[in-house]
């Protein structure tokens, strides 16, 4: 146990949830959108999406104050396979803020992973002080990538394109697809069959149901799992600058005309339905196609976003931008452990696990 004057910290364990619930709840995220998660009735079931994972807290006086997530994961790094602590879900108490309550989480987490060869963490691009933190430790900001929010309002026309639910027949041909899609690109490691059925296993209310796949010709070109993140964690706003106050009012007025987007307004919670496993060829038009079939499907199910995560130069991106998604940014802050200079030049994936 490493502390600092009052102040301890230990791995967490399921005792430890009813405090950490709260914790959340204490900790809204964002600037001139400001929201607030509950992960009740599991904090944990955002972790157990991964095979391994720690999640520290922070104590003082038997009050937890602060927490941090962290996993091992094994990836290609400028064409070299390496391992990476991925750490996520930092949280400090709002009273305990300054007190280096957050470098000391991070600093535990890189302490015990004595075999990762890097450290990263994924940080809103608004978020300073989370920014100012991994600075300076030691961190650089190494990639961007980008949240494509899609607003969905109204029913997307039906396609007469062959798209249909994967199933077990299609399973070696989408890690075929995906594996090729991805070759090339950081923090992604190849899929086996039996590593990608574990993951679908792994991802809460995930399957092969939630893939869908374009068939050419007896030919599956593209595919596409949508992933209910309401599952882990209720999402709502808890305040808005006025700017976005008055777009809402505007929005409301003409929704009364026509269809058009909706805010959610302040107490109000929202579902997000984010797209992972997605993969295609170099044709444009099932890709399209596949893009306004998992939209309608979302807007089936009562979301309010479908959320495509991806690299900044993702050639999907363009095809997306005609639905006018709402744009936010991250960053990949990230500090190697060994020595090693680290990559920024070759595109990345984008793990939904991770987000």
């Amino acid at each position: 146990m490493v502390g600092c004057a009052l102040v301890s910290i230990r791995v967490a364990d399921d005792a430890d949830n009813a405090e950490l619930l709260d914790l959340e709840k204490m900790c809204p995220q964002g600037t001139s959108l400001v929201l607030q998660f509950d992960r009740s009735p599991d904090f944990f079931l955002r972790s157990r999406v991964y095979d391994n994972y720690k999640v520290y807290v922070a104590e003082e006086e038997g009050k937890i104050v602060g927490t941090v997530g962290a996993t091992l994961k094994e990836f290609n790094m400028s064409e070299e396979v390496v391992k990476g602590v991925y750490i996520y879900d930092l949280r400090v108490h709002p009273t305990f803020r300054g007190r280096g309550i957050g470098s000391k989480l991070v600093q535990q987490v890189m302490a015990e992973e004595n075999e990762a060869d890097l450290a990263y963490g994924i940080i809103m691009e608004e978020n300073y002080p989370s920014i100012a933190l991994f600075k300076r430790l030691g961190f650089q900001n190494i990639h961007d990538l980008m949240f494509l929010n899609v607003p969905l309002y109204k029913r997307q026309e039906q396609t007469a394109s062959k798209i249909r639910k994967m199933t077990t027949d299609d399973v070696s041909s989408v890690v075929d697809l995906i594996n090729d899609h991805y070759r090339n690109h950081d923090f992604f490691a190849s899929l086996s069959i039996d590593n990608f059925l574990n993951r679908t296993r792994q991802l809460t209310d995930y399957g092969f149901q939630s893939i869908q796949v374009v068939e050419v010709e007896n030919r599956i070109v593209a595919c596409a799992g949508l992933w209910d993140y309401s599952r882990i964690l209720r999402t709502s706003v808890l305040r808005v600058t006025a700017r976005l106050k008055m777009l809402t009012y505007i929005l409301k007025f003409a929704n009364l005309f026509t269809s058009t987007m909706k805010l959610p307004s302040v107490g109000e919670f929202f579902r997000l339905m984010y797209v992972t496993d997605f993969a295609f060829t170099e044709e444009a038009g099932p890709v399209q196609e596949l893009i306004k079939h998992c939209l309608s499907l979302s807007y089936n199910c009562g979301c309010n976003f479908l959320v495509f995560p991806l690299d900044p130069l993702n050639p999907a991106i363009p095809l997306i931008a005609k639905y006018r998604p709402i744009r936010t940014s991250y960053n990949i802050y990230a500090k190697s452990l060994k020595g090693k200079a680290l990559s920024t030049q070759r595109m990345i994936y984008v793990d939904a696990m991770d987000l």
